[in-house]
């Protein structure tokens, strides 16, 4: 009788006792292919546009063996050619990894010269595919968790191509206005591929562009196994975007458990922050919280 109290007694501790949670960052560091092979960079690799060096030497590989990136032992799995048809070794879409560090408007650069963890440090280059998109009924870019987690945040930087084609028209884009905009939509997916919340994070608006990396919440979309990533413009034409739908991804990091505690803090909205959409309701970004336009965190 005396240990059965024992045994209850520490169950009841146990279930009382608050589960640790785990935060994940991302760490490209660990990155491979399907296969498990380490993600190598090229040395010399193309020139020009399709100039891959300093860039994942599998970017326009269209084996199987490359159709996902994994990092963290398989917590992430980044899309890679989804479509499965490079063109011989012409076109890709999704996700690939570089370690350029020179703004030179090349498609696998990005505005800060490299990663979160300083100039020339891996970094995730997402290309979003309109084509590819519509055939398949949902995003190229899409990354997958191995279970269910609560999205953080994630750091995102303006491509350089990009950057050149909304600052200077090149590239059969047109240099945006003050009244132009570049959107981000970060959506969580369900098993069916099917959005159950949404945040929006603009790359340009309102006259101003993204310059570096800035820190983008994800708590508000809740728990989910799988995250989707694509591009809208207001430049567009007879075939699409003509912008140029590339942009630079780092430090997504996920927790086991939510977080709710949020500090009640004020800013004024109009001069710290950035607009952008929450779950269609417009709201202020600034230092990687949100706000409403009235500057209360929420």
């Amino acid at each position: 009788m005396f240990m059965k109290q024992i045994i209850f007694c520490l169950l009841l501790i146990a279930l009382a006792t608050p589960v640790r949670a785990e935060q994940i960052t991302m760490d490209l560091s660990t990155a491979t292919n399907s296969n498990g092979n380490t993600i190598v960079y090229s040395t010399v690799y193309g020139e020009g546009y399709y100039n891959l060096t300093h860039v994942w030497n599998d970017t326009y590989n269209d084996a199987d063996s490359c159709s996902q990136i994994f990092t963290n032992d398989g917590v992430f799995r980044l899309s890679h050619l989804p479509s499965g048809l490079s063109y011989g070794g012409m076109s890709w879409e999704g996700f690939t990894l570089s370690t350029v560090s020179q703004d030179t408007a090349n498609v696998f650069g990005c505005v800060a010269n490299g990663g979160m963890a300083g100039v020339g440090t891996p970094y995730v280059i997402g290309y979003y595919s309109e084509w590819v998109s519509a055939s398949q009924g949902y995003s190229s870019n899409i990354i997958q968790l191995n279970k269910e987690y609560y999205p953080e945040y994630v750091y995102i930087c303006q491509n350089s191509n990009t950057y050149k084609a909304i600052t200077q028209g090149e590239f059969n884009a047109r240099a945006f206005t003050d009244q132009a905009t570049l959107a981000l939509i970060i959506q969580a997916l369900d098993s069916s591929m099917q959005p159950t919340a949404t945040t929006t994070y603009y790359l340009a608006v309102d006259g101003k562009k993204n310059e570096g990396w800035i820190k983008v919440p994800l708590r508000s979309l809740g728990k989910t196994s799988m995250l989707s990533f694509s591009m809208t413009t207001t430049d567009v034409g007879n075939y699409g975007a003509n912008t140029p739908c590339y942009f630079a991804l780092d430090g997504l990091t996920i927790n086991t458990n939510p977080l709710t505690a949020i500090p009640n803090t004020t800013i004024q909205p109009t001069t710290n922050g950035t607009k952008i959409i929450q779950n269609g309701k417009l709201v202020i970004l600034h230092d990687g919280h949100y706000y409403d336009l009235l500057g209360n965190r929420y």
